[in-house]
């Protein structure tokens, strides 16, 4: 190419970008290059850049690639390659259906240079057949200005009686198309003696005379034009056929229908609005096991529908009739053969204009159906694999937990003691969170309000509170975090109650409140309690209490911002974070 390639890569981790351009200059490919990791600066790239291609990641913290596809779709035309560590198998057909044109995942990077190429050669093919079919419509365009108003054929010829050009009416007159027509000789249509008349004299007037186009016949007129020193000869006819021989054009006609029909690589049929085929094609035969004569006019297409797609396909019918439009010319089915063998079809329905009838081609699509069936029995092993995993973290954590409890009871040391239970609460806190997940239907994500509601629950238990002298308000909106991000939100308000209801209320009552609130760019979780308050010797801003030492620890895991106020009032403001690779 003369100019260097523009490539736009969505990313928001510099190595990972960075190892993606790396892979492309090994291979030799020169490009400019132009990193986002945002919704707005990807959609000012695409104005500004102008990419020839585009790399994008799966996930980011503010923005994904699945949005900035369905972006790309929407207003450009632009090859776009998924470079992902962690796109699955299910979500990678998902976005080859959606129009992503190639994914490579980050582990096997050697495969990009290759996928890269290929999309962009897809690219050129495709622009080469837009820039082609615009010329043609170009021509078209032309051709319809000078001859589609007149519904009569038209032939432009030479004195000699080449021809040069057709009107459609006249290309839809011979049962050809115009190319095939320029540059014959129109005597291979027409009477030798109808030849002699029109060509004896190219400044001829009106000329009625019979033209035997196909058994067809003309009344023409014709018109002798001088062109740029060129004699050219124009025929305007009109048709004349007796209805007899109409008919036994349309039976010709039929007959090359019938070999399109027979020949389309796909089984096809015609039915009749009451769902009887009326026409089916070899392949259909052959598939059925039956004849084409048991089956045109005696089964009906539902016949050999399974009994699964049996109402949705006689709804579709019913509906036809009502409203053609409403119906899907798109569907999938499964149709069972005379043998019972059972195929998956991709079934494309037409109504046939000015009648009652359509046509149903089918493509065969089994083995894509079982290669779809294969991927996702492998998508729900591993979600098996991964609720057994959160369910053993979870009984581990417990057996320590219990073993925590145990020790505490053979001390006689209260310190001790304290010291145990309070790591005790820690663990079931990380325990509940892998139970939720196990028992939930999202295996990555924690209802933030069930979870805190039975934490909550647990520690007055443990603490032996009086249910009627302290008061739990929990305040949550509907908040769903990822493990990395609800297990340090879990310990916080874990040390944080725990800290309320050893030292808050002397006199056993009062009133605890947790909150979590989504803040649009983040969330915002506070912890406060109406007790005696923080000690006044107690270093807010300095390391303090081991506690308080705990949940500034954990609030920077998370990248939030602690906020303290007295007399006892914790906020916390954090993102939620995303996902690291540990390998």
């Amino acid at each position: 190419m003369s100019e260097k390639l523009k490539v736009l890569i969505l990313e928001d981790v510099p190595l990972d970008a960075e190892l993606v351009i790396r892979e492309l200059q090994r291979d030799g490919i020169e490009f400019e290059h132009l990193t986002v990791d945002s919704e707005d600066s990807f959609r000012r790239a695409l104005e500004e850049f102008s990419p020839d291609i585009i790399l994008a990641d799966h996930a980011l913290p503010s923005f994904d690639g699945v949005s900035a596809l369905r972006i790309v779709r929407e207003n450009y035309d632009i090859p776009f390659i998924f470079v992902s560590g962690k796109i699955g198998e299910e979500f990678a057909v998902d976005m080859l259906k959606a129009g992503a044109t190639d994914y490579v995942l980050k582990n096997n990077l050697s495969k990009l240079p290759l996928a890269f190429r290929r999309a962009l050669q897809e690219a050129e093919e495709e622009r080469k057949i837009k820039k082609a079919r615009k010329a043609l419509e170009e021509s078209e365009r032309k051709y319809r200005a000078l001859f589609e108003k007149s519904g009569n054929p038209i032939f432009i010829c030479s004195t000699d009686g080449i021809i040069l050009d057709v009107n459609p009416a006249a290309a839809g007159f011979l049962k050809s198309f115009r190319e095939d027509i320029i540059g014959r000789n129109i005597r291979e249509w027409i009477h030798e003696e109808d030849a002699d008349r029109i060509f004896r004299d190219g400044e001829g007037g009106h000329l009625k005379f019979r033209v035997g186009l196909r058994g067809r016949t003309l009344d023409t007129s014709v018109t002798a034009v001088e062109l740029d020193h060129e004699k050219l000869i124009y025929i305007m006819g009109k048709d004349v056929t007796a209805q007899k021989r109409i008919e036994k054009e349309l039976k010709s006609s039929k007959e090359e229908y019938r070999v399109i029909f027979e020949n389309t690589g796909t089984l096809t049929v015609i039915c009749g609005s009451d769902m009887v085929i009326e026409l089916a094609n070899s392949a259909f035969e052959e598939f059925s096991g039956y004849s084409k004569g048991e089956i045109q006019g005696y089964m009906k297409f539902t016949d050999f529908v399974d009994a699964s797609d049996a109402a949705r396909i006689e709804a579709y019918y019913r509906l036809k009739g009502i409203n053609p439009d409403a119906i899907p010319h798109n569907f999938e089915v499964v149709l069972r053969n005379r043998q019972g063998e059972e195929r998956n079809f991709f079934a494309t329905s037409v109504v046939i204009p000015g009648s009652e009838r359509c046509l149903i081609s089918l493509m065969d699509i089994t083995h894509r159906k079982s290669v779809e069936k294969r991927l996702r029995r492998s998508l729900r092993e591993k979600e098996l694999l991964l609720r057994e995993v959160h369910h053993r973290v979870k009984n581990n954590l417990q057996i320590i937990s219990t073993l925590l409890m145990l020790q505490a009871s053979t001390t006689g040391d209260k310190r001790l003691s304290d010291l145990y239970r309070d790591s005790q609460h820690r663990i079931d806190a990380i325990s509940l969170i892998h139970e939720k997940l196990y028992e939930s239907r999202d295996l990555s994500r924690v209802n933030l309000r069930d979870y805190i509601k039975t934490l909550l629950s647990d520690l007055l238990d443990s603490y032996g509170a009086d249910s009627n002298g302290i008061d739990v308000r929990v305040k949550v909106d509907d908040v769903r975090l990822n493990i990395e991000t609800a297990i340090p939100c879990g310990l916080i308000i874990n040390e944080l109650v725990s800290n309320s209801l050893k030292y808050a209320f002397p006199d056993g009552k009062g009133e605890i409140t947790v909150e979590v609130h989504s803040t649009g760019e983040g969330y915002e979780m506070t912890v406060s309690d109406n007790g005696v308050g923080l000690p006044e010797d107690l270093d807010l801003e300095g390391s303090g209490t081991l506690g308080l030492r705990i949940v500034r620890n954990l609030v920077e895991q998370i990248d939030g911002e602690l906020e303290i106020e007295r007399p006892a009032r914790f906020t916390i403001k954090f993102t939620e974070v995303e996902y690291r690779r540990r390998f």
